[in-house]
């Protein structure tokens, strides 16, 4: 089905009026920019602001051929969620009609297709880009199942927005930390710092003392020095540990189908091979090292077909 046959979820959007960046309201006027609010549409839709956030106790799983909602206090370490925060840029007009075709599709291929359903993904305002689109918490599972529909809906967002040849996107993505063991949150994050090189490539960004995106190791190692380098925001990292989650905010924007799926296998494909080691296959065996991950890529290929695509195409995979 088209995206039109479906309805934006009320709560992506807010109908609460934003005149300009900086408003000073008196009485229904704002004092800032000469508006008065009383004549604005109050049918019209406005991005969140960038501090909401109103995911936290649930996520979306795919039980039984259909979506459900399920508390994350009921999981263990046996299944991973995964949080998706997409920034892009408009290509020419400013629509807030592209924004709501995007988040129509986005929020029905995860099953909320109507005006009172769960709302599944918003849009928010953010100071480097026009418009970023977060969503609830998701297992691999779900993501899987909502590949048609989601498919649809980037390729047509393409030709409203920008992403990997915007100015300064990224699409960050944030793990949920108590899905990690121990022994497999140590794998997790050596893993990133044993291989910067390798994170780059999958980030698709360029390593050197001019990147501006993240870092993973001290700045003064010179393959590390690929610094976001905003002092005093320690989360600006490439891995930033947050109250409940790691996210993980290397990877560049990206709108094409093909490369939010290699990411997304690229975390998942980790969370598997890693849950499976203990720490005595890493500590006699180095089972959490490059080439044996890279080894799991190649036996499950079939289930990360993206990734094991792109890895075999940077020349880390042989496929002869």
């Amino acid at each position: 089905m088209s995206i039109d046959s479906y309805e934006m979820p009320l709560l992506a959007l807010t109908t609460e009026p934003k005149c300009c960046e900086d408003p000073y309201i008196e009485d229904g006027y704002c004092q800032e920019c000469d508006t008065d609010l009383d004549m604005l549409n109050p049918n019209d839709k406005y991005l969140w602001n960038y501090s909401y956030k109103p995911f936290g106790g649930m996520f979306v799983d795919y039980v039984n051929d259909e979506f459900v909602w399920l508390p994350i206090d009921t999981l263990t370490t046996d299944t991973m969620i995964y949080g998706l925060e997409l920034e892009v840029e408009y290509r020419d007009n400013h629509s807030m009609a592209y924004v709501i075709n995007t988040l129509t599709g986005i929020n029905a291929a995860f099953g909320s297709t109507k005006q009172d359903s769960p709302c599944f993904c918003i849009g928010k305002e953010d100071g480097t880009v026009d418009v970023e689109f977060v969503t609830a918490p998701f297992t691999y599972r779900a993501y899987v199942a909502a590949l048609p529909m989601l498919e649809t809906t980037l390729e047509q967002a393409q030709e409203y927005f920008r992403a990997y040849y915007a100015n300064s996107a990224g699409a960050h993505v944030h793990v949920n930390k108590n899905s990690l063991s121990l022994t497999t949150a140590y794998a997790w994050i050596q893993f990133h710092y044993d291989n910067p090189g390798l994170i780059a490539d999958i980030a698709q960004r360029s390593i050197g003392t001019d990147a501006e995106w993240c870092y993973l190791q001290k700045p003064d190692i010179p393959v590390a020095q690929i610094a976001k380098q905003k002092y005093g925001f320690p989360n600006r990292g490439a891995l930033a540990d947050t109250h409940a989650t790691i996210e993980h905010r290397y990877f560049r924007s990206n709108l094409r189908p093909a490369r939010i799926s290699k990411n997304m296998e690229f975390l998942e494909s980790m969370f598997t091979y890693f849950n499976t080691l203990t720490y005595q296959d890493m500590a006699r065996d180095g089972a959490h090292k490059l080439y044996a991950y890279l080894a799991h890529v190649s036996l499950m290929r079939h289930q990360y077909p993206n990734l094991y695509d792109y890895l075999v195409r940077k020349g880390y995979i042989s496929c002869v």
